[in-house]
């Protein structure tokens, strides 16, 4: 009877190393929504009006339209090795052998007086691949307070579509395995053992959802599509110096929980938000090499409020699989971003820019009766990425001042490319941006 149970128990198991090994890593601890709403909001304040530090005159309104898209199949994980989100796992003896868990090495016990069944034995070969496509529409509205300050408010709007393919490569080997146990003569333990293994059901993707479903309690896994807004962020920026060839700014502001933040329950969707007030400081400055080459640079610090969330409890420390959900105070950490940009001024109303963009996020902090749940949540949740970007920009803003074009807008179009990171997906953006003065 108590092998029986313990079958029963290996059959959970089974069902979560798999969910374990191939869903639950995919979105990297919710690092993904965290990235893309520091990327897009921290530059609604970038290059405002003519130079990094400049503001708008005093009583000029500018609204920002920007369209940005990104494809997400691959991360950098904790040793910063670029992989794909996909996952093959091959459930034979051997990688049974490797696992530590008390009720698994109770059953292989059994098995192992069996060699033939033992080295047959294997759950099988699966295989899955996700992707995520984001779409983000972000608006923005600024005002000229003075000539040196101006007010702003920036909206994002997501639109996601996660995508998730499963395919077994290679079926389990229980029929093999019975049929080995059953003709074993003369031993009634073996036939027992035999005539369990063969009414064990297949190993497929009914099975791994029904485990989801039932023996963890997730929603049903599948395609996602969310549509919503991210969090908003408010801003004062400050042309605190302004010479000639060169000014600097400072912006201040906060950033409110507006967004959709990630469901525990569901392992395939994305949080448009992190669920918690920021706020936030900039400095930077820009300096005229030359009448047609300036360079910027700034760095943004961005303290996160903790929050009091539902999350699940992990099951182990390195997953984010949880069987089961508990109330906690989150404190996400803190972020560094830091950028640097060279602009080359082709003529009047064309402009080249080039870039580099660091930015960094420490290790998030969990507080709740149960210490070993804090400690495996902040596992892994440092990141920090490096990124080039390059914009061609299209302005008729000196045309306009000069009485030559009637409309004082700007067109930008950029591509970014993440080059290193750690504990982050992997997000490539391109832009297309519209601002008009009025």
């Amino acid at each position: 009877m108590s092998f029986l149970h313990s079958l029963d128990d290996f059959y959970v198991w089974m069902i979560k190393l798999i969910y374990d090994l191939c869903l639950a890593t995919w979105f990297l601890g919710g690092t993904l929504h965290k990235l893309l709403v520091l990327l897009i909001l921290s530059y609604i304040s970038v290059d405002s009006y003519a130079h990094y530090y400049d503001t708008l005159p005093k009583g000029v309104n500018s609204f920002v339209s920007r369209y940005i898209k990104s494809d997400i199949n691959s991360s950098y994980n904790q040793s910063k090795t670029l992989s794909p989100f996909t996952f093959e796992v091959n459930a034979d003896i051997k990688m049974l052998e490797d696992i530590n868990d008390p009720t698994l090495n109770d059953i292989l016990d059994v098995f192992n007086s069996y060699p033939d069944a033992y080295s047959a034995i294997s759950l099988g070969t699966h295989k899955f691949d996700a992707k995520a496509d984001v779409n983000v529409d972000v608006y923005a509205l600024a005002y000229g307070i003075t000539d040196r300050i101006t007010a702003y408010v920036g909206v994002p709007i997501y639109k996601a579509n996660v995508n998730i393919n499963y395919t077994r490569i290679k079926n389990d080997s229980l029929d093999e395995v019975s049929d080995i146990l059953q003709d074993t003569n003369g031993d009634d333990l073996a036939q027992t053992i035999g005539n369990i293994v063969e009414n064990l059901y297949e190993v497929d993707e009914s099975l791994i959802q029904s485990g989801i479903v039932n023996a963890l309690e997730y929603d049903e896994l599948g395609d996602w599509q969310g549509e919503g807004l991210g969090d908003t962020e408010l801003g004062i920026m400050y042309n605190f110096l302004r010479e000639k060839k060169y000014g600097m700014m400072a912006t201040f502001g906060l950033v409110a929980p507006t967004g959709y933040v990630d469901d525990p329950d569901l392992l395939q969707d994305i949080g448009f938000g992190d669920g918690q007030w920021d706020v936030f400081a900039e400095f930077g400055g820009g300096y005229e090499l030359r009448d047609d080459i300036t360079i910027n640079a700034w760095t943004r610090y961005t303290y996160q409020f903790a929050s009091t969330k539902k999350l699940r409890v992990p099951l182990a420390s390195d997953t984010n699989l949880g069987a089961e959900n508990a109330s906690f105070e989150e404190k996400l950490g803190n972020k560094i971003l830091f950028g640097t940009n060279v602009d080359y001024y082709i003529n009047d109303w064309f402009k080249l820019q080039s870039g580099l963009v660091f930015d960094f996020i420490s290790e998030a902090e969990y507080s709740s009766s149960d210490a070993q749940a804090n400690r495996r949540l902040a596992k892994d949740t440092e990141s920090y990425s490096q990124n080039i970007k390059m914009l061609a920009q299209f302005s008729s803003l000196k045309l306009f001042q000069k009485k030559k074009f009637v409309l004082p807008a700007q067109i930008n179009l950029s591509l970014q490319k993440m080059m290193d990171g750690k504990n982050v997906p992997k997000t490539d953006l391109a832009e297309i941006e519209f601002r008009f003065y009025f």
